[in-house]
């Protein structure tokens, strides 16, 4: 949509049914402070230009475009009270005693006397919490304390009911280290944790990891925390809603998991109507926490309850649809991905009184080329007025971003939810489990040996006899890994196959803390189905679901002993390995597979007997002109040298010519000459792989998963032997994701349980 950068979008706001909006010319005029409903707003003033000896630095993103990347210091910003909250209003500057400082979030107490906000007060210090009082005290100063410290960052606080206050961090607390994703992210992922308001750090609890950032929580009717997470699980790479009780217990999906209309929600608050939130649309890459406006209606609209009764009515996961979340996209012409913006960009909503929203806004490009241009984003506060259609500047220092806004005015304290975690020991497991695995509302169909676009339920009917727990682990165990090879996925580790039993039951005992995904597997080893969700649990937690993504708004788990499973009849599998023993459990190229290879399949298959393919790549700076042969199918050791997401690298013939066609499926801007092979290797995809498909299968029964018919078992075909567990090491390969590096072959040394502190030896 091509209109002119002085343009501006408003709407009109409906919280209990969709939203409609109208562009209206940009007014500079001055409001009344009745025009917002309240007396004062909160709001950051960030740094993005700074001079040094006469050099001009922009900042604007930090180098990395990523959009939940967070780590971007420069000194002069402030917290601040806008009052009345109108460009002519008194602003009053409440952290004036830190003149370095910068800001990386806020939050108002439900009754409006006091703020939290994180503040880095130096280049040596850390992002740490701090309350203030919001109203002077007899000396005329604002009453000020700090929160948290230590030698990591916290971020984005909000108030919890109870006494809580939720915020993110960087913090290590396992025994692999701090999580370092290898992919697209700064070196340092955040998740999440709670403080006492009181008590600060001497009442902190750290939650369950995810691999990627996790991030911009949010509060939610119920009382639980609410939250955007990256989720990097392969070829899955976007970012999502998520909510958690307060202690970090019951994890639940929130909205994005099934189709939005961009690839990332960020910055999400939730309206006066629960399960109608409204946050930010836009790309994961180079838009620096800017987008779209848009509101996403995850309400369970077949039940009427759910739509028209009480507030407290309302509560409950069964009013939470995730599943068929509505979005509307309140600014179209806003683009939902990184595409040039002739309207620019907006941030961090928030949602005043009345319902309408508080919004900053920045007119023209904004991403991460701003630092190019030498030209900051200007980023002011803007009022959405549904009454008059209109966008009405509320301030806007053009020196600053202004960012953060929000009504300083009291609201409703949900209601307070009660611990489930008796305590943080990471020795006490987490019960994982189905009442029924077959039970699914995915609408999906399973291809590949014995099935032929089967649909899902019917091919876990069929076939599951097992699930495969599936440990996830970034380059933070890795050591020297800054890619686990020619794949997207991270590194994978099994933790065990527990046995589905004839009523479609399952139960499994596994660590806490560390994220986990799961494989219903047939009797030929291979994964029915990939669930490309990180799930984990605290000490204790009891994470069992009906089935294998059951409906969210559908039955519920029974309480304990009550109609108990096969399952719960004969006792969990336990797989509360220590992490030593789970790398035994990994598939690392050199270690498990090209050894079988070498000795099985190389005298075939080398560099004498395969043709090659090329793949040729300009460099878009140089313009130097690079060819690399990949062979056809080569299963020997010798080095190849391959181009892969933006990095070369050298692998063993191998890996290349057997992950090499799946990687291409990858956009590199390449020019492919000569013939490729099939995909040989599939990611996740043990039975979608052409090699696993050439070598064939064979259960205990006797039975193959293709039929000998048409695909004898080879290399038997060829007079060499291949063992049952040989081939199931190369059905491990694909499913757990074609990585060539593990912790098993890069030197991984846990950290000292003395350095964790979830460890019991660790607590105060």
């Amino acid at each position: 949509m091509n209109r002119a950068i002085s343009l501006r979008f408003s709407l009109v706001l409906a919280l209990a049914a969709p939203s409609f909006f109208v562009e209206g010319c940009h007014s500079q005029a001055s409001t009344s402070s009745s025009d917002i409903g309240v007396s004062s707003m909160l709001f950051i003033k960030r740094v993005t230009t700074t001079v040094t000896n006469g050099v001009v630095n922009i900042d604007v993103a930090n180098g990395n475009g990523q959009v939940i990347d967070y780590s971007r210091y420069e000194p002069g910003g402030s917290l601040n009270i806008l009052s009345p909250p109108r460009p002519d209003g008194t602003v009053t500057n409440l952290t004036g005693a830190f003149p370095t400082a910068d800001f990386n979030g806020a939050d108002v107490s439900f009754d409006g006397t006091q703020a939290v906000f994180s503040m880095m007060t130096t280049p040596d210090d850390h992002y740490h919490l701090y309350t203030v009082q919001l109203s002077p005290g007899s000396d005329g100063k604002y009453e000020l304390h700090q929160l948290t410290a230590g030698d990591y960052d916290d971020i984005n606080p909000m108030y919890m009911p109870g006494g809580l206050i939720g915020f993110v961090t960087n913090e290590m607390y396992t025994n692999m280290g701090t999580r370092a994703d290898e992919y697209d992210h700064s070196r340092v992922v955040v998740q999440l944790a709670t403080v006492s308001a009181q008590g600060g750090d001497a009442q902190r609890r750290l939650f369950p990891q995810s691999l990627s950032h996790s991030v911009a929580p949010f509060l939610r009717h119920d009382g639980k925390i609410s939250y955007s997470r990256w989720e990097h699980l392969g070829a899955t790479n976007d970012v999502k809603l998520f909510a958690a009780n307060p202690d970090g217990t019951q994890m639940i999906a929130v909205a994005g998991q099934h189709g939005k209309p961009s690839n990332s929600l960020f910055s999400v608050k939730e309206t006066q109507t629960p399960n109608v939130m409204i946050g930010i649309a836009t790309d994961r890459e180079r838009t620096i926490h800017a987008g779209a406006l848009v509101q996403i209606d995850a309400r369970n609209h077949a039940d009427s309850v759910c739509m028209t009764g009480t507030a407290a009515q309302q509560q409950g996961h069964a009013c939470l649809d995730e599943e068929h979340a509505q979005f509307t996209v309140l600014t179209p012409g806003v683009p939902l991905g990184s595409d040039p913006s002739p309207v620019g960009r907006y941030r961090e909503p928030s949602v005043l009184p009345d319902g309408s929203i508080l919004t900053s806004w920045a007119p023209g490009p904004v991403n991460d080329l701003n630092e190019q241009a030498a030209t900051p984003p200007d980023f002011g506060i803007y009022h959405f007025d549904p009454s008059t259609q209109q966008n009405q500047l509320i301030y806007n220092d053009k020196q600053y971003w202004d960012l953060n806004a929000m009504a300083i005015a009291p609201r409703t304290e949900p209601p307070v939810i009660g611990s489930l975690q008796a305590a943080q020991d990471s020795s006490q497991a987490v019960t994982l489990g189905s009442i029924n695995v077959t039970n699914t509302s995915l609408q999906e169909t399973v291809s590949g040996a014995q099935f032929n676009s089967t649909p899902l339920n019917q091919a876990l009917a069929q076939g599951a006899v097992a699930v495969r727990v599936i440990e996830g682990f970034s380059s933070e165990s890795a050591k020297g890994v800054s890619m686990f090879g020619l794949t997207m996925d991270e590194g994978a580790a099994v933790l065990g196959e527990t046995k589905v039993y004839p009523d479609g039951s399952w139960l499994a005992q596994v660590p806490p803390y560390i994220p986990m995904h799961l494989q219903p597997i047939d009797k030929f080893g291979m994964a029915i189905r990939n669930q490309r969700l990180w799930i984990q649990g605290s000490p204790g937690e009891d994470r069992r679901c009906v089935g294998c993504h059951e409906s969210r708004t559908g039955q519920g788990v029974p309480a304990l002993g009550q109609n108990p499973t096969v399952a719960e009849q004969t006792g969990a599998d336990n797989f509360m390995e220590p992490v030593m023993t789970r790398v035994q459990n990994e598939y690392g190229w050199n270690v498990k597979v090209q050894p079988m290879l070498t000795q099985l399949c190389a005298g075939c298959h080398n560099s004498s007997t395969t043709t090659y393919y090329q793949i040729t790549r300009t460099d878009p700076v140089t313009g130097k002109v690079t060819t690399y042969n990949i062979p056809y199918l080569d299963l020997s050791d010798t080095p190849v040298t391959a181009y892969y997401d933006k990095m070369v690298a050298v692998y063993p013939a191998s890996y290349v010519s057997i992950f090499y066609p799946a990687s291409m499926m990858m956009d590199m801007n390449t020019v492919v000459t000569g013939k490729v092979p099939p995909m040989w290797g599939v990611p996740e995809n043990a039975r979608g792989s052409a090699l696993i498909e050439k070598i064939n299968l064979r259960a205990s029964d006797g039975t193959t998963a293709w039929p000998v018919s048409t695909h004898p078992l080879h290399p038997e075909d060829v007079g060499v032997t291949m063992t049952d567990a040989q081939r199931k090491v190369m059905v491990l390969t694909d499913d757990l994701g074609g990585q060539y590096w593990a912790r098993d072959n890069t030197g991984f040394v846990p950290v000292a349980a003395s350095q964790d502190p979830v460890a019991p030896t660790s607590q105060q």
